[in-house]
């Protein structure tokens, strides 16, 4: 008799801890995008065309508007994203349907329809798409080679979404999980670790369906805690931002005036290897031209080995003699300075005599 009730609770049991094993339960506290299109921001592109596509900013009332004609068009932001885990999270509403909701359910219709591109890889045109349509439906497609192949086996209906009203969505990625909430409530979950298929980080956007005109309010993606990706300083201040800005400026400033004084140097430094270069050449050509005037002496070296010796002997007994008649020129030096001298004394005794026998002179007078 209990033997069905137990079995019953413990399916039940491990259902929920299989749930709550594939759950992702990390907390995505650092936001890398905030956007409230309150200004233009130039990573959601602008389009008007004459066939009906436009995507403007509305910033005096806060929000972007996409629309359509008779066909469906990707708008790719202009962001690069380096995140492989993420928290995506948008409010949008699309415009009021025309025909009632029984009548669209009857006939089959789907209404107007957006869609959230996530992970797109121009490459190889690889990415996951999750859309939303008029008549309270969603769907989940991965795109790979120009092929779109539906996971949730094409449209599925929810209470959770609201018709002809704003709805936020909330997606949640991590170790290949993916998490789907519909206005706070969770929806689907897949994991691609099944399909054996891992989505790189890539591009996000919007995929606009036929005939439709919806307003996004706002756009925000978060990151775990502990980011440290190259997109980390859109998390900052506005006055952090405009200081980092004026920051990257000045070192810009720097590095170009340290450019220009480097091709300065460098030029100078030409300029002297330009003049040392021509002072080489001269050197050459004149040592050419001496070669020249010694070319005749080439024969006599090598018609008589002794040649050089002989000339070194004669140069070591000319540089002897010289240095004989060096000495002998000192002696003689000191001999001449020697007889200056004794005349010098010679006269000044001379006078001395004279000067004495005046003295003489001038006393036998008295």
């Amino acid at each position: 008799m209990y033997r069905p009730l137990i079995i019953f609770y413990f399916l039940i049991y491990s259902c929920i801890v299989l749930s709550q094993e594939n759950k992702i339960n990390e907390i995505f506290l650092e936001r890398i995008i905030t956007e409230d299109f309150n200004n233009q921001k130039s990573i959601f592109p602008t389009i008007t065309a004459l066939d009906g596509k436009y995507a403007i900013i509305i910033d005096s009332l806060g929000y972007y508007g996409l629309g359509s004609n008779n066909s469906p068009y990707p708008l790719i932001i202009g962001w690069e994203n380096d995140l492989m885990y993420f928290e995506l999270k948008l409010s949008y509403r699309l415009k009021n349907e025309e025909n009632s909701f029984v009548l669209q359910k009857i006939q089959g219709e789907t209404g107007q329809t957006i869609g959230i591109i996530l992970k797109y890889n121009p490459d190889n045109q690889e990415a996951l798409i999750f859309e939303t349509n008029g008549v309270k439906q969603y769907r989940l497609s991965h795109l790979k080679n120009e092929k779109l192949h539906h996971l949730t086996n094409d449209w599925i209906f929810s209470e959770n979404l609201n018709r002809n009203d704003r709805n936020e969505i909330l997606i949640r990625t991590k170790n290949n999980k993916y998490e789907f909430y519909i206005n706070g409530q969770f929806e689907y979950r897949e994991n691609f670790n099944k399909i054996d298929s891992i989505l790189n980080p890539g591009k996000f956007g919007f995929y606009i369906g036929e005939n439709t005109q919806v307003m996004i309010d706002y756009f925000y993606i978060s990151a775990l805690e502990n980011y440290n990706g190259i997109n980390k300083v859109l998390n900052l201040s506005e006055e952090d931002a405009k200081i980092l800005l004026e920051e990257k400026k000045e070192i810009q400033k720097l590095l170009n005036q340290e450019k220009l004084d480097a091709v300065k140097e460098l030029e100078s430094v030409i300029e002297l290897l330009e003049i040392q270069l021509k002072s080489n050449n001269k050197l050459i050509d004149s040592l050419r031209s001496q070669n020249k005037r010694y070319e005749p002496f080439e024969d006599i070296i090598n018609e008589n080995g002794n040649f050089m010796y002989t000339l070194t002997k004669d140069l070591k007994n000319q540089m002897e003699k010289n240095k004989k008649l060096k000495n002998i020129n000192t002696i003689l030096n000191d001999s001449i300075k020697f007889l200056i001298n004794r005349q010098e004394e010679f006269k000044l005794e001379y006078l001395r005599v004279i000067d004495s026998m005046m003295e003489q002179k001038d006393t036998l007078n008295e």
